[in-house]
């Protein structure tokens, strides 16, 4: 300990600032030794076919919403709940984005400030709050899918109701809520999907944190599901981005929802050819968001962290209706270039659990999507 008492005057003004290089040195020299190692878990390696988690580097899943209804009469029904196991023996997917699990609209948090969770925001729709019936079918369903060795991504968030992290900005109950979700239901990846009315910077700051310390409990794979527009991602969606890469998420895949496009399309263009300029937009802003956090991405490594979801046939009078054409253009640049997922909402729609008014026939789209699975490029 130094003995400031004894000091001349130009040690007493010299030392502190010596004391303080000397800490910045020592600062910068751990930054530079551990970023790079940091920075390079985020990317993938295009060598590689398999993600650490065993899930493939590039694959075809499609979205189902879990709690939507269907009819106990229909042979693709479980007490209410979507079979995956049949849909997934008639369609050929291995894989699903299931979404979604939410807090409970009536009551999010206990009187402890837990997060009250289920399926659609239903807390009946849950391990806790079980109802005993369409619970019960859900939970067959997960399992019908892996006894067959397929797996599914649990989607959080979803464009009805609020996400966690809009309910709390208390981070030991957001991590012990994402906690609640991967223990019960053993899965390897978890998506955010992050709507706009979820988009809140300072909110997904916090949530940011609380994903980075259940990644480094769970090694959980984490995706991101955003919105997009053709001129790619609005500065919303790239702050959101960055606010988790910088509290040094491992991101698998950033996953655009290419549709709703409303007055954001060329003249003379469709969904389809819009869809592709938004993705190849959105690899320029990637590689450029990852060069600021100072890793160079080949155009390979950005596409393979690329995801695009489309919204199949009718969506509203708002938008145009989305046709096969305009999915197998994706599918095709999708082919070309190795994105890391291509999806499609939903598997209610295109399998016929519910009515849409643009589609007639069963599978349609999933036989455009499964083109991509089915490709050796």
């Amino acid at each position: 300990m130094i003995d400031f008492r004894n000091l001349t005057s130009f040690q007493k003004r010299y030392i502190p600032i010596f004391v303080s290089i000397g800490i910045v040195f020592v600062i910068s020299l751990i930054l530079i030794f551990t970023y790079p190692m940091m920075t390079k878990q985020m990317i993938t390696d295009p060598e590689n076919k398999t993600q650490k988690s065993g899930w493939p580097v590039r694959l075809a899943a499609p979205y189902i919403d879990m709690s939507s209804w269907v009819d106990p009469s229909k042979a693709y029904s479980l007490n209410g709940a979507p079979d995956l196991g049949k849909l997934s023996d008639e369609s050929g997917f291995k894989y699903f984005n299931l979404g979604f699990i939410n807090p409970d609209m009536q009551k999010p948090l206990d009187s402890n400030g837990k997060i009250r969770w289920g399926w659609g925001g239903y807390y009946s729709l849950s391990e806790e709050g079980n109802d005993g019936y369409q619970y019960q079918g859900i939970a067959t369903s997960l399992e019908n899918l892996r006894k067959r060795g397929g797996d599914y991504t649990i989607s959080i968030g979803g464009q009805l109701g609020d996400a966690p992290w809009k309910v709390t900005q208390n981070q030991t109950a957001l991590e012990d809520f994402y906690l609640d979700v991967i223990n019960t239901y053993k899965i390897k990846r978890l998506d955010l999907d992050i709507e706009e009315s979820n988009q809140d910077q300072d909110q997904n700051i916090v949530n940011a944190r609380a994903i980075k310390n259940v990644q480094d409990k769970t090694k959980i794979e984490i995706t991101l599901t955003i919105p997009i527009m053709p001129s790619g991602w609005e500065q919303k969606q790239i702050n959101i981005i960055k606010a988790y890469l910088e509290a040094g998420v491992d991101v698998t895949i950033i996953n655009s929802m290419t549709m709703c496009y409303g007055t954001g399309v060329y003249e003379n263009e469709d969904y389809g050819t819009a869809s592709v300029r938004a993705i190849r937009n959105s690899v320029k802003q990637l590689k450029h968001i990852y060069a600021n956090l100072g890793f160079q991405l080949s155009d390979e490594q950005a596409y393979l962290k690329t995801g695009a979801t489309f919204s199949i046939g009718y969506e509203s009078n708002l938008y145009p209706i989305f046709t096969t054409e305009m999915a197998n253009t994706i599918v095709n640049d999708a082919i070309e270039h190795n994105y890391g997922l291509i999806s499609m909402w939903s598997v209610n729609r295109d399998a016929i659990l519910e009515s849409n008014k643009a589609i007639s026939k069963q599978y349609t789209f999933t036989n455009i999507l499964q083109r991509y699975s089915q490709d050796n490029h």
